[in-house]
């Protein structure tokens, strides 16, 4: 790819880690992307869809004229996977804070679940 390649419009899937916002993605990938391809300071970047720091998964972006494209990516349908653990809580109801509060759930069955 060419820095006109990404002046023109380019849509990057990025797989954000966990505990990055999406602001910091965007913000170290043009970053890079401006190293990389010597492109100017007011080069146009945004994602389509912000993800919660403790979540990972993919994150789009678009660049140059792409950007445009935002609106359209994001009313586009979307699937989210979770994962959740039984008995516990903690605080924030989140992944935020410690564990308390356990309690046996081996009374549990699949059906109850």
């Amino acid at each position: 790819m060419t820095a006109a390649d990404f002046l023109e419009g380019q849509i990057i899937l990025l797989d954000k880690p966990l505990d990055w916002t999406s602001f910091q993605a965007v913000n170290k990938l043009k970053y890079k992307l401006r190293r990389a391809f010597d492109l100017p300071k007011k080069f146009k970047i945004g994602h389509a869809g912000t993800l919660d720091p403790r979540a990972t998964g993919l994150l789009i972006i678009c660049t140059g004229k792409f950007t445009k494209k935002i609106p359209e990516i994001q009313d586009a349908p979307k699937e989210y996977r979770a994962e959740i653990k039984l008995g516990v809580q903690t605080e924030s109801y989140d992944t935020e804070k410690p564990e308390i509060f356990p309690c046996d759930i081996s009374h549990l069955t699949e059906r109850d679940i």
